[in-house]
């Protein structure tokens, strides 16, 4: 049952930083599309929606990342709860 609780810290710490690069990914995104509201007339419109196009596959791969570990988070924390069911 340690190691399942160890296993749980972890990903519980792998949780919050994969939450903050979603979160950096959302805040450049509003910046990019404020910026471009501003000077877009200046660059080439191509070449700014493979940059927004190149976040947002960023931000896509760290949601995944992120869904799977609160996934592995529940099936751990379910065992958990068995086991300590088991033992009561």
């Amino acid at each position: 049952m340690k190691d399942l609780a160890q296993t749980l810290a972890l990903l519980s710490d792998q949780e919050i930083t994969l939450i903050r690069k979603v979160e950096t990914c959302e805040a450049y995104l509003t910046i990019i599309f404020a910026y471009t509201e501003q000077e877009g007339h200046n660059y080439h419109l191509v070449a700014i929606e493979e940059i927004m196009k190149a976040v947002c596959a960023l931000q896509c791969a760290w949601l995944t990342d992120l869904y799977h570990i609160r996934l592995e988070k529940a099936f751990i924390t379910n065992r958990l709860q068995h086991e300590r069911g088991v033992e009561q």
